[in-house]
């Protein structure tokens, strides 16, 4: 049965050697992976919601908004080297066996607690107003990677070359992907294996909401704009 509505994807894995139970962090009381579910749910842009985990308590928290929500993963796709592009395609596949099919899907990284339900209601319209093959949320970098520096047997110099060493004014502007959001077509991911595909358009997060949580200053920086960003 092909879904009417699009699918949500949130990959929260349950090891991290760099900041451990990462997805379980609590900000300002609750656990990174409730903001990503709960502004899922306030969208009601999607037909199901999947929290794809292989950490039994990540997996009961999605239980408790809806036994379907949980979706274990396989130990393998728990690793550290493992790719949310193959967790996406296991989950697709996955729900293909119970006979849901869907032509769309999103991710939502829970290390994103900022984004808000407009974020995720902007980009969709985005996406299925201007045909494109995925939306991408994106934030700019604070500075300039093109002056990057790179340490070789103890000496400092240009990663990038002498070329862009310039004011930052005058070097293209560069952004990231800063976890957000991203809404793509299924036939396109599969036939990518990636997100990252021809005929993509951005969805700009301004950089006071683009934190990405990956370790303790990130989580202790998030609970700061939380309490400075206006209700």
């Amino acid at each position: 049965m092909v879904m009417s509505k699009p699918l949500c994807i949130i990959p929260a894995r349950g090891g991290s050697k760099r900041f451990p139970k990462k997805n379980m962090a609590l900000l300002n009381g609750k656990p990174l992976v409730d903001y990503a579910i709960e502004v899922a749910l306030a969208s009601k842009i999607f037909s199901r919601v999947c929290v794809s985990s292989e950490d039994q308590e990540i997996l009961d928290i999605a239980k408790s908004y809806n036994p379907d929500f949980a979706m274990p993963r396989p130990q393998r796709l728990a690793r550290d080297k493992s790719r949310i592009p193959q967790v996406c395609k296991y989950v697709l596949d996955e729900l293909l066996k119970l006979g849901e099919k869907y032509e769309e899907f999103a991710i939502l990284l829970p290390t994103s607690p900022l984004r808000t339900t407009t974020d995720i209601v902007k980009s969709f319209k985005i996406f299925k107003g201007n045909g494109a093959n995925c939306v991408m949320s994106v934030t700019p970098f604070s500075h300039p990677p093109q002056r990057a520096l790179s340490v070789e047997n103890g000496l400092v110099k240009p990663y990038f070359g002498n070329q862009f060493m310039k004011q930052a004014q005058e070097l293209a502007q560069l952004y990231r992907h800063d976890g957000t959001v991203i809404f793509i077509k299924t036939e396109v991911f599969l036939a990518n294996n990636d997100y990252y595909v021809e005929n993509t358009l951005p969805y700009y997060v301004p950089l006071e909401r683009a934190v990405d949580v990956d370790n303790l200053l990130d989580l202790k920086f998030a609970e700061f704009l939380m309490k400075i960003t206006p209700k």
